[in-house]
């Protein structure tokens, strides 16, 4: 039985729900309104995934598996070991997968569209374009490969990435005592927040998912006093019809002077 699913409705609910009671920005309104376009996008990109792509992972883990190819099967180290590393390498992945979104203008044009959000929440972790999603999966393929992780191990990754994407996208009030405790270690929501400014400079900071180890590396690390000021989303989507499902669909195909 496939767990994530109900793992992920369960994270989803809950952090909606407290969320709505321990908010970091107040007086928001029409949440669920703001939540159903990316819900219906969360179905077709499970569709997708499910029925069209699932089989690329099956086929670079069991390539690596047949071919005894990948890190963690040249390291000679105990599973568990290997496990970790091979997570840790793909988590890095992460990282800079996410900042070729932004570096490279084909792939912005798709990711802009998750950007694009000018209410961030919980359910913006579900605003992903299904042409994105597309392109990671593909190039995700020979990343597997390379790492040798198996299927449990990339099992427990994307759980925890999604499970902490909907905690880090939330507007869920921490305080900034407890949001600077939580940063020391993965990403907060704080910290993604200034990720998702309409400022390109606090934009382009903050592009790590799960360890925020990759950023204090690799010095796009960033830190802001008052978060509950941040505008989001991006000027030239600012408009309502760019808000909603017909719209985010549409948007990478639209010049940003073209959408203002």
């Amino acid at each position: 039985m496939n767990l994530k699913p109900w793992i992920l409705v369960s994270a989803l609910s809950l952090i909606f729900f407290l969320e709505g009671i321990f908010p970091h920005m107040r007086g928001r309104q029409q949440r669920l309104r703001h939540a159903l376009p990316h819900l219906a996008n969360a179905l077709i990109n499970g569709l997708i995934a499910g029925v069209f792509l699932g089989w690329l992972t099956w086929y670079a883990v069991g390539w690596s598996e047949d071919h005894s190819f990948g890190i963690a099967r040249w390291i000679k180290a105990p599973s568990p070991v290997t496990g970790l590393i091979s997570i840790l390498i793909f988590d890095a992945y992460t990282y800079f997968w996410h900042r070729a979104n932004h570096r490279f203008d084909f792939l912005w044009r798709f990711h802009r569209a998750h950007h694009s959000d000018t209410m961030m929440d919980s359910t913006t972790a579900l605003r992903f374009h299904p042409g994105e999603l597309v392109l990671s999966s593909v190039f995700r393929v020979p990343v597997i490969a390379l790492t040798g992780i198996g299927l449990t191990e990339l099992y427990i990754f994307e759980i925890a990435l999604s499970t902490l994407t909907l905690f880090h996208h939330s507007n869920l009030g921490l305080g900034q005592r407890t949001d600077r405790v939580v940063r020391l270690f993965i990403t907060s929501p704080d910290m993604h927040r200034i990720h998702h400014s309409l400022v390109l400079s606090e934009m382009n900071s903050n592009f790590t998912s799960i360890l925020s180890l990759w950023d204090r590396l690799f010095g796009t690390f960033r830190e802001k006093d008052d978060t509950s000021r941040i505008v989001f989303g991006l000027t030239g989507f600012r408009k309502e019809r760019w808000q909603g499902f017909a719209g985010f669909m549409l948007s990478p195909f639209i010049n940003e002077e073209q959408a203002k």
